[in-house]
């Protein structure tokens, strides 16, 4: 058996306890309203979008001219990255909730571990293997299912909008346009090694937190 799975229980006393069952309900709301934050996707999206067909419309008919349409769909990209970035954060925000969950409803606080579903990491070592299950040996931290929808959304966008983009523009301007367009793109499947190295390190430090506690419990005995 490892350090961890021999640690001692806590003992709670009924006034820890409520403190911990009340931090547990914030946490599960607070899951709850990550699930809810498609309309702000949404708010994002659509007028990027929009905002980009209305400006090929009046590059078509030369109301504009290719600076401004150079500019103005650089700042279409920059909403869509911005979006890209956003549902990551709040997927990297999902799954701390979901670690701070598993630590409250393991057998050394709530003990309630047994009736959670045995599909979702319980423990430090599960999210690390969960982490690199897509990349192997990368740490990789993407939104759960109805927010990755959104940021494919956002990356296809980004690309299709650079594409449109490159193709219309018929001045040099075209290189500011396709730079830029790859430059999101990079940022936006970068992101998600940003924020699964972050988690990745905040497991170690966890395990080193849980194995210094388990030596001195194991000193003073």
């Amino acid at each position: 058996m490892t350090e961890n799975e021999t640690a001692q229980k806590v003992n709670l006393n009924d006034d820890q306890r409520m403190v911990i069952e009340n931090m547990h309900k914030i946490f599960l709301e607070a899951l709850r309203h990550r699930e809810q934050e498609i309309l702000r996707f949404l708010a994002i999206l659509a007028p990027a979008l929009g905002g980009f067909i209305w400006l090929l419309k009046l590059y078509s008919d030369e109301n504009v001219e290719p600076v401004v349409f150079i500019v103005g769909t650089m700042g279409v990209l920059f909403l869509l990255t911005l979006g890209a970035a956003y549902s990551l954060a709040l997927g990297y925000n999902f799954r701390t909730i979901i670690r701070q969950l598993a630590t409250l409803e393991s057998e050394e606080c709530l003990n309630i571990d047994q009736y959670i579903l045995k599909s979702w990491p319980r423990k430090t070592e599960d999210f690390k293997k969960f982490l690199l299950k897509k990349m192997q040996k990368i740490p990789w931290c993407s939104p759960p299912e109805i927010i990755r929808i959104f940021w494919w959304a956002f990356n296809i966008g980004i690309i299709g909008v650079t594409a449109i983009g490159c193709y219309t523009c018929t001045t040099k301007g075209t290189w500011f346009i396709f730079l830029f367009g790859m430059t999101c793109i990079v940022t936006s499947m970068y992101v998600p090694y940003h924020y699964g190295k972050k988690t990745h390190d905040a497991c170690d430090e966890e395990e080193a937190k849980k194995g210094l506690t388990f030596k001195a419990e194991t000193n003073k005995t």
